[in-house]
């Protein structure tokens, strides 16, 4: 295959984090470039801004990610894979995780603590309010579409739109439902039909694909996918086609560049087959058919809240929670590998003063912010996609007074004070969907 071309690369960040309740930033040597070999360091005083290291200075020690400990001077900040002949280990500091340049578990307790989910009357209420606000954001245009693509695929022509296909499960039998999404809602799931997995291939055949036709069966409904014979000899069910046009995409056989392996099972008792991404031997039960690669998916609801002050908030997850005061505005679909011609997105979170949430390229731990998700989402427009933006928060809306940072997702016109950051394309999702009620 002529090899996709990535038109923007996601570069990852060193982020120092700043811990609440530390006066200097530790930083394990590596990270700041002061030691290049454990087992040959240099004189530790040469490293804290070209000043020497106080005679008897107090050092605290901590500990890298690889368990190696480390030390870090109180005074000038300056750390060693040694304490120093002339220092001494501060016993009354903080020797917990590091506080370099990489997120802490249990810094912070969880931002969504204060989130309160709604039962019974109140969220049926909720939930038909949130579907009377749910928005579909626009696509782009066919022309803007067909000119992304071949930015994407340049040495390809002509370029197939991406198709979004929902693998949707019941459990009664186990079985899977394989559903090629076109944007109808009843190609999305339903409190029978929950999703299991999401992924993108290819609506017509491209360079090294193989077409995979979406084959169903009755009593009890199911599907399977066929690469033109039957998947499993020992499957005696009569299979149908989708009439009058057989519906079905074209995936990879073998490993490419952001894409991940999915598995075809099968179990008999009646024949049945799930769509799984365990690498593992399949259940117990359970009989592997095929393999293919194709784009996974993740869904993001993007909410608001006006209490205590109006924000924002990106849930990731199949299923939009019923929380107290938050509705749904709209949702997308983005990728979770680096598909080409994406780019890596940070979810970030914290719950001092209130909730809020930071959407960037690179992500920053000072001031409490913690990840929660990522996304990789295209930098030029694609057929099917919607241009969202990222834009923060630096004034209030009424008074223009300062107030503390926060981004959002938006698939509008940005208005002052809040400012666009940037934007990228994701696929929008049609419908608003609800966790199916438990028993």
């Amino acid at each position: 295959m002529k090899r996709a071309k990535s038109l923007f690369g996601a570069s990852n960040s060193n982020a120092e984090v700043v811990p609440e309740d530390a006066v200097v930033v530790a930083q394990t040597p590596e990270s700041t470039g002061q030691l290049a070999d454990r087992s040959n360091d240099a004189d530790p005083s040469s490293h804290a801004n070209g000043q020497d290291a106080a005679v008897s200075a107090a050092w605290t020690m901590y500990t890298a990610d690889d368990g190696v400990p480390y030390y870090v001077n109180n005074e000038t900040g300056e750390s060693a894979w040694e304490l120093p002949a002339d220092g001494f280990l501060d016993d009354t500091a903080d020797h917990g995780p590091s506080a370099g340049s990489g997120p802490q578990t249990g810094a912070n307790e969880d931002p969504t603590a204060n989130f309160v989910p709604l039962y019974g009357q109140e969220a049926k209420t909720w939930k038909q309010h949130m579907l009377s606000v749910f928005q579909v954001p626009d696509a782009v245009s066919s022309l803007n579409g067909d000119v992304g693509k071949r930015m994407v695929f340049p040495h390809v022509h002509p370029v197939s739109p991406l198709v979004r296909v929902s693998v949707l499960e019941n459990s009664e039998p186990p079985r899977h439902k394989i559903v090629i999404s076109l944007g109808d809602p009843v190609d999305e799931g339903n409190d029978y039909w929950v999703p299991e997995h999401y992924f993108y291939a290819f609506a017509c055949e491209m360079p090294c694909t193989a077409p995979y036709t979406v084959e169903f069966r009755r009593d009890p409904y199911a599907t399977r996918l066929n690469r033109g014979k039957n998947p499993q000899p020992r499957d005696i069910t009569k299979w149908s086609r989708q009439r009058p046009m057989p519906k079905g995409f074209f995936a990879f056989p073998e490993p490419m560049p952001g894409s991940a392996p999915y598995f075809l099972d099968w179990s008999s008792g009646p024949d049945r087959y799930t769509i799984t991404r365990k690498i593992e031997h399949p259940n117990l039960g359970w009989l592997r058919c095929l393999r293919f690669q194709a784009y996974p998916a993740s869904k993001f609801h993007v909410m608001e809240t006006f209490e205590p002050t109006h924000v924002f908030r990106v849930h990731h997850g199949h299923f939009c929670p019923v929380d107290e005061g938050w509705t749904c505005l709209f949702a997308f679909f983005a990728f979770e590998t680096n598909v080409p011609g994406t780019s890596k997105y940070y979810l970030q979170h914290k719950g001092e003063p209130y909730y809020s949430i930071r959407v960037a390229k690179e992500p920053t731990y000072a001031h409490g912010w913690q990840d929660y998700a990522h996304f990789y989402a295209f930098d030029v427009p694609m057929p099917g996609t919607s241009r969202l933006t990222a834009d923060y928060l630096t004034q209030n809306v009424n008074t223009r007074q300062a107030v503390a940072e926060q981004s959002r997702i938006y698939h509008q016109d940005t208005w002052e004070p809040w400012v666009e950051k940037l934007f990228f394309y994701a696929f929008p999702a049609p419908t608003l969907q609800f966790a199916p009620p438990q028993g």
